[in-house]
């Protein structure tokens, strides 16, 4: 038996998504699937008689192959079966009503999951960057620091005339120069600025800057495009709203 009007037919996901909404509803990959195909089945018994029944959702591959986590997926229709030992599994059965309810019921809060992944995976960092005041190379370091103290963050872009970012600023600079005791309160930003180790870039989703913060111990990275600053992204905000 076929489903159909699911909502999930023809949604077209990225495996990695898919792969964990499936998961975390029961839907098992298992064995089902190859390069270009995958089957997710949700195995249940009905209680009152023992008899076994499989929910399966089936993809294909649109784009990439289904090993691979960016792989794009194709939903097809869900279809219902039920398990005859030694035989298989049938599927032009009359099926109880409370086992029909229960499949409605896993497909309507896999259908809503994917929908909420699938807005989210819409937005990008830039939409996540924090705007954070600049600085110009002949500041002084009590501007840079003020910036820290009043927007939360631990890193200052410099730019140029042009909105170019040119460098950041650092709290492990400020702590260096000495301005929490005054020492360095008339050094210039240009005397401690530095490249950043790397930045993101706005069209990213937020999922691929996490893994890239994270693999390389960074809790703050500055959004550049063509050069021009566009924001500072925290692995601790990007964190938060992936998790949210």
């Amino acid at each position: 038996m076929k489903f159909d009007n699911t909502g999930l037919e023809s949604t077209i996901v990225q495996f990695s998504i898919l792969d964990h909404i499936m998961h975390e509803n029961g839907l098992v990959l298992a064995g089902q699937w190859d390069y270009e195909r995958v089957t997710y089945d949700y195995k249940f018994e009905d209680m009152t008689n023992g008899d076994v029944y499989y929910l399966r959702v089936p993809g294909v591959a649109v784009e990439g192959e289904v090993e691979s986590a960016h792989a794009i997926i194709k939903l097809g229709k869900p279809y219902l079966g039920k398990h005859y030992y030694p035989h298989g599994v049938e599927y032009d059965e009359e099926f109880p009503k409370n086992i029909l309810n229960t499949c409605y019921k896993k497909l309507d809060m896999v259908r809503d999951e994917l929908g909420s992944a699938l807005q989210k995976s819409m937005v990008s960092v830039a939409e996540v960057a924090k705007h954070v005041t600049a600085c110009k190379r002949e500041d002084s370091m009590n501007e840079a620091a003020s910036i820290m103290k009043n927007e939360h963050v631990t890193i200052v872009p410099v730019l140029d005339d042009s909105d170019r970012l040119i460098g950041i600023v650092t709290d492990r600079a400020i702590a260096v120069s000495g301005i929490a005791d005054k020492e360095g309160s008339s050094s210039k930003i240009e005397d401690v600025m530095e490249n950043p180790p790397m930045t993101l870039t706005p069209e990213m989703k937020p999922e691929e800057a996490a893994k890239i913060m994270n693999d390389h111990r960074l809790t703050e990275l500055p959004v550049v495009e063509d050069e021009k600053f566009i924001g500072i992204v925290s692995y601790f905000n990007l964190k938060e709203y992936i998790n949210s």
